[in-house]
């Protein structure tokens, strides 16, 4: 297995093998390469001009999809929240959602200074909901929605897949396809989600990979090396770039 860290890596590398039929891409990169508020923003474009200087094909499975536009989501609704504190004046009706939007904002302002990407977690939604709900008499949740995310998740959605050439793998339980020479199987993700204490969504990408006839891996996630390393597979013409 070769393992790649930079541009400069990854030039060499598309140069000497080449990459085909393209690249498996895992939502670190994706988002990385998409937001200039994430961490990965710079080395991430680096990669992906070198990509299409080189045409080589972006491909990620529909897990990566879904977290990735789930990403988009929680980032435009702390947006949505940035935008709504500014607007609320403080009353003891909805001091409980005033203090939970203080709290979003002052999150979003330490991540900045430390030039991180914060986005809402799923508990954040639940509380955001609650509040809102409690504060205009269960009114206001779906009008908060559809003012700042109804319109534009969808148009940023496809706009961000689109300028990132972004293609999809979707492969059925024991099929093979163009990219897989045998069967994906449920119960192999599950072994290397027991064997290395992986996620389901990171271990159906590491199963992916190691089955497929993409050459090479982009991830954020270091994690990913050891795995492979680990691994039962012959992984001799593999290679993985950590971001």
């Amino acid at each position: 297995m070769i393992v790649l860290r930079t541009a400069k890596d990854l030039s060499a590398y598309l140069k000497d093998k080449g990459c085909k039929p393209g690249c498996f891409a895992d939502t670190s990169f994706l988002y990385g390469v998409a937001y200039d508020d994430d961490r990965l923003f710079e080395k991430a474009n680096d990669i992906h001009d070198q990509l299409s200087e080189n045409s080589v094909p972006i491909y990620a499975n529909v897990i990566s999809r879904m977290e990735f536009v789930d990403l988009i989501l929680r980032k435009q609704m702390t947006n949505a929240c940035l935008s709504l504190f500014s607007q609320l004046q403080r009353t003891d009706a909805n001091h409980t959602l005033f203090n939970l939007l203080k709290n979003i904002r002052d999150q979003d302002t330490a991540a900045k200074g430390n030039k991180e990407s914060y986005k809402l977690s799923e508990s954040h939604f639940k509380k955001l909901r609650k509040q809102i709900v409690d504060a205009t008499a269960g009114t206001d949740w779906e009008n908060f929605c559809g003012k700042y995310v109804g319109t534009t998740l969808l148009p940023e959605w496809k706009i961000v897949e689109e300028d990132l050439g972004l293609n999809f793998v979707e492969i059925l339980e024991g099929e093979t396809s163009e990219f897989f020479d045998e069967p994906l199987h449920w119960a192999d993700m599950v072994q290397v989600m027991g064997k290395n204490g992986m996620r389901g969504p990171d271990a159906m990408i590491l199963n992916l990979f190691l089955k497929s006839k993409f050459p090479l891996l982009i991830t954020g996630d270091s994690d990913f090396e050891s795995c492979l390393k680990d691994s039962s597979a012959n992984t001799t013409d593999k290679a993985i770039l950590i971001l």
